[in-house]
């Protein structure tokens, strides 16, 4: 069986249309320890240990504001794979993550100077999830390794979470095959109550 640690680091871009006059557009980040154990043939077991933060604007129509928020996150992976050619993984996936994200104290304000004081608050959200990745693999005539992905999941996310929710994605990763990742991604996301958003996401993994 086998094993492989790495420090990850990531950074995502979410744009969050709450309502036909309001929008919510964050640029975010999480950095901590990963580790992978293969702990059967093809079977692969990912956790994530992730401290982070985000520095956000909202745009009501009539206030605007800024805020920022202190992150971390616990996400655990099982990952299968199933060759379907020589260049072509499909990959069934299950993975568990909470999440908890604190909000600081902020204000808002309109043109006219009027200012309304908000306070900070707490989200957290424990997510179950099924799904799948289709990876393929090229390599470059410089030895890198181009794997661009399609993947699709569903789940349900329970505490402040909105019950079932969906998402589709498309990526691509690089790597030299030996030491280092890098990824990127757009993401689209349903919750169960109906609210829609987009992000993309940008990854990187030094193993050691």
């Amino acid at each position: 069986m086998g094993r492989s640690s790495a420090l990850s680091f990531h950074y995502d871009y979410t744009t969050d249309p709450t309502d036909a006059d309001a929008e919510l557009k964050g640029n975010g980040w999480l950095a901590g320890p990963y580790a992978s154990f293969e702990i059967g043939q093809g079977v692969f077991l990912d956790a994530n240990l992730l401290y982070g933060g985000s520095s956000n604007d909202i745009d009501t129509g009539i206030f605007t504001g800024t805020f920022d928020t202190t992150r971390w996150m616990a996400d655990v992976k099982l990952t299968g794979e199933w060759q379907l050619d020589e260049a072509t993984v499909l990959m069934p996936k299950l993975r568990a993550v909470y999440f908890n994200e604190e909000t600081e104290d902020y204000t808002v304000k309109n043109p006219l100077g009027e200012v309304i004081d908000l306070k900070g608050f707490i989200e957290e959200q424990a997510r179950l999830s099924i799904g799948f990745d289709v990876e393929r693999t090229l390599e470059l005539e410089n030895g890198l390794i181009l794997s661009p992905t399609v993947g699709a999941d569903v789940g349900f996310a329970s505490l402040d979470g909105e019950g079932l929710f969906g998402r589709v994605s498309a990526g691509l990763a690089l790597s030299n095959n030996d030491n280092w990742d890098l990824d990127f991604s757009l993401l689209f996301n349903i919750e169960g109550d109906g609210s829609k958003s987009a992000g993309a996401k940008v990854g990187a993994r030094v193993r050691f």
